[in-house]
């Protein structure tokens, strides 16, 4: 697998960062031209799901896309991109041309709000709802995140070194390999059929978000991206190591967590098979 983003100390809430050095913030894979054939569907199909963006961004838009048009000429001058729609705005053309999901963030009134982005992407959260909202808004359905460690992250968008990229990871278990997963979508296509001790583990999925954050060259703007990342626990515990260290984390995370990262439901099942994996 790609990444998996575990330590193996119990579960806590951090922001993570790491500093990207001589690595891409763009992450090219084998499934580069489905997911781009995907994102492109999504954007005919259902465009007001996946792309949204507030009045004055257009600037941004194209620093966005200036920014991934370098990245990818610097760093991956074989890949076959296909040319975009004309039509499409900067923030969905950028979007199309790469793997990862695209968010600006600007301050408004001293405060940090996400004012266009296009995710295609999303893991059981829907853009519709975030568009405008500041840091804290778009956090508040994380259990303790803003409590803990919010003001760390409001301090971090507006001290970020414009000659920096960071990176993050953020992990869930799924029920549905699924890339688009908004939050109405994974209740409208809930797995009818039930996972049990036999099935858990080609039915249910380490989902990981590699997450970029840079400054755009105008001001205190700021690219956040949001690549997913899909494996099976079976192949995720092939490592006994790695089937060990999640249990551990699942075991100390507080239920209210367990139910965000949509794991609860299955606590009892993962815990047995996490427990005989890392034997």
């Amino acid at each position: 697998m790609r990444y998996f983003p575990l330590g193996s100390s119990d579960f806590k809430i951090t922001m993570g960062l790491q500093a990207l050095k001589n690595t891409s913030w763009l992450d090219v894979d084998d499934n580069y031209r489905a997911d781009i054939a995907l994102k492109q569907n999504l954007l005919s199909k259902r465009r007001d799901h996946v792309f949204a963006a507030l009045p004055g961004t257009e600037k941004a838009q194209g620093d966005i896309l200036d920014a991934v048009r370098t990245e990818l000429k610097d760093c991956y001058q074989d890949l076959p991109v296909t040319a975009p729609t004309p039509s499409l705005s900067p923030l969905t053309e950028a979007a199309c041309l790469v793997q990862e999901d695209l968010v600006l963030m600007q301050p408004v009134d001293g405060i940090f709000k996400l004012t266009a982005a296009c995710v295609c992407f999303p893991s059981g959260w829907n853009l519709t709802e975030k568009i405008g909202r500041s840091l804290f808004d778009i956090h508040a359905p994380v259990p303790a995140l803003n409590t803990q460690i919010g003001p760390s992250i409001d301090q971090f968008f507006e001290r970020l070194n414009p000659r920096k990229k960071v990176q993050r990871f953020n992990w869930g278990i799924f029920d549905n390999p699924a890339l688009f997963q908004p939050e109405w979508a994974r209740q409208q296509q809930a797995d009818k059929k039930p996972v049990s001790a036999e099935t858990i583990g080609q039915k249910l999925f380490f989902r990981v978000e590699r997450q970029t954050l840079q400054r755009l060259p105008s001001a205190k703007d700021t690219l956040f991206t949001i690549r997913i990342f899909n494996t099976s626990l079976d192949d995720v515990t092939k490592n006994p190591a790695r089937a060990g260290i999640l249990l551990c984390s699942l075991r100390t995370m507080p239920e209210a967590m367990r139910h965000y990262k949509a794991v609860a439901r299955y606590k009892a099942l993962l815990f047995e098979y996490l427990a005989g994996r890392s034997a």
